[in-house]
């Protein structure tokens, strides 16, 4: 089967991701907890904002994307 073209958003996400790394440090303390880096963060307020949802709604529509998760 062949595989699905990358979406807008995926797109979107990949270019974000991209530029978050190498506009913010991976962690903003020592002492993070290392759970999510702030690119991670980055790219979730980008996709909030391009969305215009809410945290809830991004959260929503994020466990219904599983190609977006894995490219965060």
């Amino acid at each position: 089967m062949k595989a699905l073209p990358k979406s807008q958003i995926l797109q979107f996400t990949e270019k974000a991701i991209h530029l978050a790394h190498r506009a913010v440090p991976r962690y903003s303390s020592k002492f993070s907890k290392h759970r999510y880096t702030l690119p991670q963060d980055v790219v979730l307020l980008c996709l909030k904002i391009r969305k215009n949802t809410t945290d809830r709604g991004l959260l929503d529509e994020l466990i219904e994307m599983p190609r977006i998760r894995r490219t965060l």
